[in-house]
């Protein structure tokens, strides 16, 4: 099962397939490119992720394609497309003449294919909060950007300490975050939740959760019904990102939820459904994430009148 969210730089692998990278990964590919002088005008970007992080970095005019899979900002709907993550067309990549691929980390052996055809390739690791920072800078660097990345990560930070602030000092609840399950049947099955990713695994922490799968062995696990009766969450978040989410379908998909009744978030009527406006790719939109999942896990810290339209418990 392929998830629908886009997770750790976009890439569309099954969850479990990703494993983390160190830090370092990101550093060490860009040192080729981080004390050039050249101003990269043509770029390809492998990743939303990557794409997102380029416009907010002030670079989108420089943007000469996209994957498959990019959606924001707006703008980039109108670019040639090069594919998927995992199945690139670099014929089509090579005919743009780019000066520089921006490729994320975790893309097997792609690098190489882009470098072995005499492009530029510069990887960056978005596969943890810390790895989206990271590539702020080097992406600065690489791009002549430097400033503009130096005030992006100082604005970001302080948004998240802001959030992570609204809930320090209040009870962790345990929160099972789920970001795929088959919408065909009404029944809980095959649901793809945040395990011990970088990335939302560390949102739900910063946000004043404890993630039950938290550590697990593999990032994202394939976990049943009866996995979600013995962890027995307090709250639980379903994300289903990018889908339009009908008034009709939406109380018939938290209805499945009646299967795992004894569960205290079903019991407590903690259960929220968050769809197409939720943004859950790591990058520039990761700070409004982060708010979304504390309103969630913390209403209380919250003014009520400010409250996201986007979530949706079984008590609305």
């Amino acid at each position: 099962m392929v998830p629908s969210v886009v997770l750790a730089g976009g890439c569309g692998l099954r969850p479990a397939e990703r494993k983390e990278a160190p830090r370092a990964a990101a550093t060490e590919a860009s040192s080729d490119l981080a004390p050039s002088s050249r101003q990269f005008r043509r770029i390809v970007s492998m990743a939303p992720s990557i794409t997102e992080t380029l416009f907010a970095l002030g670079c989108g005019d420089r943007v000469v394609a996209v994957t498959d899979f990019c959606e924001y900002p707006p703008e980039v709907r109108n670019l040639p497309r090069i594919g998927g993550y995992i199945n690139p067309n670099l014929e089509a990549v090579l005919r743009l003449r780019p000066d520089l691929v921006v490729a994320p980390a975790g893309a097997e052996d792609l690098p190489t294919k882009l470098q072995a055809m005499g492009l530029h390739v510069l990887t960056v690791d978005h596969r943890s909060i810390d790895g989206v920072f990271d590539s702020l800078s080097i992406l600065g660097k690489a791009l002549g950007v430097e400033h503009r990345a130096e005030e992006l990560a100082a604005t970001w930070r302080k948004r998240l300490d802001s959030i992570a602030q609204r809930c320090r000092g209040q009870p962790r609840p345990r929160v099972l975050v789920v970001v795929d399950r088959p919408l065909e049947t009404s029944r809980l099955q095959n649901l793809c939740a945040a395990g011990s990713d970088g990335f939302l695994n560390k949102l739900v922490e910063l946000a004043g959760g404890e993630n039950v799968l938290g550590n697990s062995a593999v990032a994202f696990p394939i976990i049943s019904a009866e996995t979600v009766l013995r962890l027995n969450p307090e709250v639980i978040i379903e994300i289903q990102a990018g889908k339009e989410i009908p008034d009709d379908h939406r109380v018939e998909w938290l209805a499945a939820w009646e299967e795992v009744k004894e569960v205290a978030a079903v019991q407590n009527r903690r259960v929220y459904l968050l769809g197409k406006d939720v943004p859950v790719v790591p990058g520039p939109r990761m700070i409004n994430l982060a708010e979304i999942l504390a309103r969630c896990i913390h209403p209380e810290c919250f003014d009520a009148s400010t409250r996201s339209h986007t979530v949706t418990s079984e008590a609305d």
